[in-house]
């Protein structure tokens, strides 16, 4: 399509050019530079303008007074959210976005914090692949089960979604009997749930990887490669899975965009050097990672307001203290936003080791640099800075430190 729009305007400029000798000769000077202008405008506008303009239709019925939300990233990542009234029995919106996405279509303008969220545990959502061209949407009276296509990743996308549709329904009782167990403090049946849970999500997964395996020609495979893994943690994972993607893909402008991004992610992997950083602690001293090499390392993200945080904190009080004087200390990093809610947990949880916080607007956010998407989150470090261990918690830090001390 760029290389249509190029020539498009080289052969617009060559007739301009031809119309504005003759009209020169014609009528002189005086008025020559202002209709050049005025035209050159034009010709650039058209050229340009058509680039990532699209037009989403959602057949559907439903009520007149509802409007239909479309969530997407500007060109700086941050969301965007368009709107469309309801008319005539569709919903029609028309705009341009800065590169080819995934987004998220709904019938409720509350801002997701999860994309997958909204379309797992709702009715009134959807995804549509946003690109140049004419996409259609064939709905009944919610979003769920809408069918999309008219464009080459939306058919693509629509493929995606019918294979793993299983997921969807299998959701809808999971959470029915999650909450039954919720509520009876059923221990035996969390245990069940939680061993049924592990099992789906690895069939999801396959079902997902054999779809981008058959579609390396697709940016469908593309964005789900993007959402999948965490670049931190997975980068060796990921790059020969982004080099078997045909080259149209990993050179359109949303491959270049995540090559760009695995290029400039530093790695967290078992095995490497833990990146280092700086932060303050709670008496607003500059304190980096790398000034405690020679020691054993845990370092743990956790928050105030996150409850298995709190709980984790008990065990990871245990270990400190059984090996606090073998070499080991714990680095707490705190993704909380409040700094009096954070002082009140350190104090009120009684941890004695170095208590950093990624707020007062540090260089390098620690969370981000090391991937961290859930807490409580940990990292064990050896003397050198090794990453030997991720999210070790309870038992299982125990007897990974006994190992370590032991040799």
């Amino acid at each position: 399509m760029s290389e249509i729009c190029i020539q498009g305007c080289q052969w617009k400029r060559g007739f301009v050019g031809s119309v504005f000798s003759l009209f020169i000769k014609l009528m002189g000077m005086k008025f020559v530079y202002i209709q050049v202008f005025v035209l050159l405008c034009f010709v650039v506008w058209s050229c340009q303008g058509v680039k990532g303009k699209y037009t989403l239709t959602v057949m559907m019925e439903t009520n007149p007074q509802n409007k239909l939300f479309v969530f997407y990233k500007d060109g700086s990542d941050s969301i965007r959210v368009d709107s469309a009234i309801y008319m005539n029995g569709k919903f029609e919106l028309k705009g341009r976005i800065p590169y080819p996405q995934r987004a998220l279509v709904r019938m409720d303008q509350k801002n997701p914090t999860f994309f997958e969220d909204a379309v797992r545990f709702t009715d009134d959502a959807m995804f549509v692949f946003l690109e140049e061209g004419d996409i259609q949407v064939s709905a009944e009276k919610t979003l769920r089960g809408a069918r999309v296509s008219g464009t080459l990743s939306n058919v693509d996308l629509q493929v995606y979604t019918d294979s793993i549709s299983f997921y969807r329904d299998w959701l809808d009782g999971y959470r029915k009997r999650y909450g039954e167990a919720y509520r009876n403090r059923d221990d035996v049946a969390f245990i069940s749930l939680n061993r049924e849970n592990t099992l789906m999500e690895g069939r999801l997964y396959e079902v997902e990887k054999r779809f981008f395996d058959q579609h390396l020609g697709s940016l469908v495979a593309l964005d789900w490669l993007g959402r999948t893994y965490n670049i931190a943690r997975e980068k060796s994972k990921i790059i020969p899975l982004f080099e078997m993607l045909d080259e149209e893909v990993k050179n359109s402008e949303l491959g270049q965009r995540y090559r760009k991004l695995l290029e400039e992610t530093v790695s967290v992997e078992m095995g490497g050097i833990a990146p280092d950083f700086t932060a303050k602690n709670i008496n607003g001293r500059d304190v980096s990672l790398s000034s405690f090499r020679g020691q054993y390392v845990l370092l743990d993200f956790w928050a105030s307001w996150c409850g298995p945080c709190r709980k984790e904190n008990v065990n990871v009080l245990e270990v400190y203290n059984r090996f606090k004087d073998k070499g080991f200390t714990v680095i707490g990093y705190s993704l909380d936003g409040s700094e009096k809610a954070w002082l009140r947990a350190v104090e009120k949880d009684g941890m004695p080791w170095e208590q950093l916080a990624g707020m007062n607007g540090v260089k390098v956010d620690a969370s981000k640099l090391y991937g961290v998407v859930a807490i409580p989150s940990n990292f064990l470090l050896d003397p050198k800075g090794k990453i030997v261990g991720i999210d070790l918690r309870g038992e299982e830090l125990e007897k990974a430190l006994e190992q370590m001390f032991e040799d």
